[in-house]
């Protein structure tokens, strides 16, 4: 795969890449559960609560059901949910081998301006360990206000567009959900600190990744974090991988639209520092982003480490839209050099993220050349228009012929 790193030219003159660097803002104060919120604390403690038959039920839809040629058997929300034109689906993050979903939810503003309050964000946490019976709760996002406001109101909303989530495991804060702040950079969330507060379930921020405003750019040429997601690069490691969304023929400056990947840090498990590489010109209408590490064509069977690795490459795997009523697109490939599944995916497509595979039987589906077959990766997505959304694993087909950029 050619992978271009970003020059010190691009970096610091107007009209070419944007997000410089990502700085970490100091970490806000941890409130501390109280005595009576103590068993009711954390990811795991929300999941019992499901598991108990908390929350709301979801229903499970057969692949057949859902548009799309490369969708699975998914799941749809309740009817006020799934018909609900305030609140819309975006960002996806699977956990567990997709046993665990998590799906972003921004709020849009309705009524005069001047009535207006700031449009909060959610995660959604959707336990499939029944796949047949699926249960979700909605997360709230809130951001601690300092003193003096504080002391009125502990906690306001998250204003984020939320199109893009992603997990990445921190030596110190254990899990961590990356949510994309579209002008700004990335929100910083630990998942040990989902609680149950009089309103609900409520998430805090812990800290934020800013792209530095005076550096960065102003207006359409700044850079737009849409989406993210994490992955494995050859010869990089783990990293993150951010991209913008725009619509074709966008005349603005940079116009186009890229794709960025920063290395995740050993110590944090955050992105920091400058881009490792920047990818222009990318499909319009981008929506997610991942990485596949394991992609092999037909008639390759493992035989052996040697085997497996000649097989073993990236795949890069890039959702777009095509409005309201057209079936989204899956590409395939690396930048520069992608294989577009027209109509793979349901009108609305969102964010992807991959199903990381557990060891037994409840991996999940797989895929073949055309359909279901053994140990091809999963995805997992969701669509966001009133009265169509789903949320569905994507069957990637096998065999994809890659050829890199010269």
């Amino acid at each position: 795969m050619n992978i271009r790193r970003a020059t010190r030219d691009e970096r610091e003159h107007p009209g070419n890449v944007r997000p410089v660097r990502l700085h970490l803002r100091p970490t806000r104060a941890r409130r501390l559960p109280t005595d009576a919120e103590r068993d009711l604390t954390g990811l795991g403690a929300l999941l019992a609560h499901l598991r108990r038959g908390g929350g709301t039920p979801a229903r499970a839809v057969a692949a057949g059901d859902i548009p799309g040629d490369l969708t699975g058997d998914g799941l749809t929300w309740d009817d006020d949910d799934a018909r609900d034109r305030t609140w819309w689906p975006q960002g996806v993050a699977a956990l567990d081998g997709g046993r665990v979903l998590l799906v972003g939810w921004y709020e849009k503003s309705t009524g005069p301006w001047w009535r207006r309050r700031v449009p909060r964000s959610r995660v959604s946490v959707v336990d499939r360990s029944d796949p047949d019976h699926p249960r979700y709760a909605h997360v709230e996002l809130a951001v601690r206000h300092r003193r003096p406001v504080a002391w009125l109101r502990p906690l306001g909303a998250v204003p984020v567009h939320a199109g893009g989530l992603a997990v990445v495991t921190s030596p110190v804060e254990g899990r961590l959900l990356l949510v994309a702040d579209t002008l700004f950079g990335l929100r910083v969330f630990a998942l040990d600190d989902v609680h149950r507060a009089p309103s609900g379930w409520v998430l805090p921020q812990r800290r934020a990744l800013r792209v530095p405003l005076l550096r960065a750019g102003l207006g359409a040429a700044r850079f737009r974090f849409s989406f993210t997601g994490t992955g494995d690069l050859d010869g990089l490691g783990p990293v993150l991988v951010s991209g913008e969304y725009r619509r074709a023929g966008d005349r603005r400056p940079g116009g186009a639209p890229r794709l960025v990947v920063h290395r995740l840090d050993p110590v944090t498990g955050l992105p920091l520092g400058d881009p490792l590489a920047v990818h222009p010109d990318q499909p319009p209408r981008m929506q997610g982003v991942a990485l596949l590490s394991d992609v092999r064509g037909p008639g390759h069977e493992r035989q052996g480490k040697d085997k497996d690795d000649d097989v073993r490459s990236t795949v890069w795997v890039v959702s777009a839209s095509a409005g309201h009523d057209r079936c989204g697109d899956l590409h395939m490939g690396s930048p520069g050099a992608w294989t577009t599944h027209r109509g793979a995916l349901p009108p609305g497509c969102e964010d992807l993220d991959p199903a990381v595979p557990t060891a037994g039987p409840t991996a999940g589906p797989t895929a073949g050349p055309t359909g279901p077959g053994e140990n091809a990766p999963q995805l997992w997505g969701a669509s966001e228009h009133p009265g169509h959304r789903w949320v569905f694993p994507v069957i990637v087909p096998r065999g994809q012929q890659v050829t890199p950029r010269s």
